[in-house]
């Protein structure tokens, strides 16, 4: 049974009322027990990753207000609730990715977060809004109903629930919002983990799946919905594949991953999306760990600066092999159980473009995880960083050693012998018989297809960079332009630049211009003209008191002749106007 509890917060009496309380069923469950483990593992972590920073206490101080905010994100029942913890995240984010500020880089990578993810938020508050016009509540459960019972028309409910979903592009950095998160790797490793595995990155797919019941009563929402997360897990991952930074890799494979999340709530398969947010919680945060591992024993991100890194640092080498298996969907790891899942049920609820594109993804995902892998850690070493290089610390090794058991265990629960997961955040009976959904079914063809796929990427990824490494670069060469289509992320950053940022920029130069020679020149005009207005009058008070009598006297003349002249004025008048009717009268006798 869900624990529900709420109170209220602003009352408008007939108007109706705000709530803050708390809701924990099942879904929340599931998301409580990821933020509060893989923060606990990141904030281990960061003990010694973050020993010798100077702003330590403030990165601990902002690092657990991150997580205390996507708490309370969590247990919110009502859109108003978890727009304020909504908006926390975001703060947090911003103050972590720019914890390194002095860095010009770190500096713009948190502006850009914070006002990619602001064009989301705003989106997210629009549709609150049309939700309580509409209705008259803000909480889940009454807009629901609101909508069952026909309060909300067709075009308006799909309107609100696009805008909603539009928040979640934003803070899941879905396409074409995806823009920040890539650049949000200026920021300190354990941060990136905890962003991309537990937090904010997945408060939309969350936002999603809490609001599950409105959506599923707008058919084209789910098939924005549906295709927005397709296409952004295919984009995303021929973004991957070029990258030469081993924390952007991993980036860009948050946002393919999201993308399959949101292709399942999409189509149907809820079980298998949030089955998947979770398992994606523990062998992302591995595998950002692992990069930490690397960096902090190189102080390096550029993979080709490393090499031969398997023999000194085989901790870390064995457990980013164990994400990456797990994030490529390799049997029996814990990725395979729930990207199975989502591939099988894009096959079978006859979604086949989406399906050729999450099949394609499996294949892309693996090439590009293990490209990094077998970069940095196969081969001899490539600088003197690597050839110097130890195994990270035991505070820093022990949490991803944790991490990697789950990426191997965390799937268990759902598979087709023990679905335990399925039984526990399942959707709602509405939501079942809204969308027809079928019980979904193990397919013993569909996984051998997925785990096939994702054997040939890696097989590839080992044939152009173990064996002989100058074939990739042969490659490269030969197909430049798409080689550096992909690796400038499909010039979505120069679309941006030139569409939005540059005319804004513009805009902001001529008001500025305005403001300084314009309103500038007038404000100081003003005050000159009074300041020599004042050195005009100064002579006049002189301190003389028979001066200051003289001027009270001439101003009560002045007074009197003013108000003697408007007497006189409607004297004068009321005279012509008696005139003038007596003579009218005269005129008629």
């Amino acid at each position: 049974m869900p624990i529900e509890f709420a109170v209220n917060w602003i009352d408008f009496g007939a108007g109706g009322s705000f709530q803050m309380g708390i809701y924990i069923d099942g879904l929340a469950a599931v998301m409580l027990v990821v933020v509060c483990f893989v923060s606990l593992m990141i904030q281990l972590y960061s003990g010694a990753f973050m020993q010798d920073d100077k702003r330590f206490a403030w990165y601990y101080a902002v690092l657990n207000l991150f997580t205390a905010s996507m708490l309370g994100l969590v247990v919110a029942p009502n859109f108003i609730e978890l727009y304020i913890f909504w908006e926390l995240v975001g703060l947090c984010s911003y103050l972590l990715i720019g914890h390194w500020f002095e860095k010009p880089s770190a500096a713009k990578a948190a502006q850009k977060a914070f006002i990619v993810t602001r064009v989301g938020d705003a989106a997210l508050f629009v549709g609150i809004i049309m939700f309580w016009r509409a209705t008259g509540t803000t909480s889940y459960e009454g807009i629901t109903q609101a909508a069952q019972a026909g309060f909300i028309g067709g075009s308006v409910l799909t309107a609100a629930v696009v805008l909603v979903f539009v928040g979640a592009i934003g803070k899941s950095a879905q396409f074409p919002l995806h823009v920040w998160l890539p650049d949000a790797m200026e920021g300190p490793t354990p941060v990136s983990a905890l962003i991309h595995a537990a937090t904010m990155v997945a408060a939309g797919v969350y936002l999603v799946a809490r609001t599950y019941d409105i959506f599923v009563q707008s058919p084209t929402a789910m098939l924005v919905v549906a295709y927005i997360g397709g296409f952004t897990a295919l984009m995303a991952a021929t973004m991957a594949l070029t990258k030469k930074d081993m924390k952007r890799v991993i980036a860009y494979s948050t946002v393919s991953q999201l993308g399959y999340m949101m292709l399942a709530l999409g189509i149907g398969s809820f079980s298998a999306g949030i089955f998947h947010l979770y398992n994606h919680a523990f062998f992302k945060a591995l595998l950002f760990l692992g990069a930490g591992s690397i960096i902090y024993a190189m102080n390096s991100y550029n993979i080709f600066d490393m090499g031969g890194l398997r023999r000194r640092m085989p901790v870390t080498f064995w457990t980013m092999v164990i994400g990456g298996l797990s994030l490529a969907g390799i049997f029996p790891l814990s990725g395979f159980w729930s990207k199975d899942a989502i591939v099988a049920s894009a096959f079978a609820e006859h979604f086949y473009v989406l399906f050729g594109m999450a099949l394609l993804t499996v294949f892309l995902t693996a090439f590009y995880i293990f490209r990094a892998i077998f970069v940095a850690f196969m081969g001899e070493p490539r600088s003197e960083a690597a050839r110097e290089a130890v195994e990270s610390p035991g505070i820093m090794t022990g949490p991803m050693v944790i991490l990697a058991l789950l990426a191997v265990v965390s799937g268990l629960i759902g598979t087709p012998l023990s679905n335990y997961f399925a039984e526990l955040v399942t959707p709602s009976e509405f939501a079942v018989e809204t969308l027809a959904l079928e019980p979904e079914e193990f397919s013993a063809v569909m996984a051998a297809l997925s785990v096939a796929m994702g054997g040939a990427g890696i097989l590839l990824a080992y044939v152009l960079y173990v064996p002989k490494p100058e074939r990739a670069a042969a490659l490269a060469r030969r197909f430049s332009p798409v080689y550096t289509f992909l690796d400038k992320g499909w010039y979505f950053d120069a679309l941006y630049d030139r569409v939005f940022v540059r005319p804004a920029m513009a805009i902001g130069r001529v008001t500025r211009e305005f403001d300084r020679r314009a309103l500038g020149r007038f404000v100081t005009g003003v005050g000159r003209g009074a300041g020599g207005l004042g050195e005009r009058l100064r002579p006049l008070q002189g301190g003389g008191a028979q001066n200051y009598a003289l001027f009270i006297l001439v101003s009560v003349l002045l007074l009197g002749v003013i108000v003697g002249a408007q007497y006189a004025f409607l004297t004068v008048a009321v005279i012509a106007v008696v005139a003038l009717a007596a003579v009218a009268l005269g005129a008629r006798l």
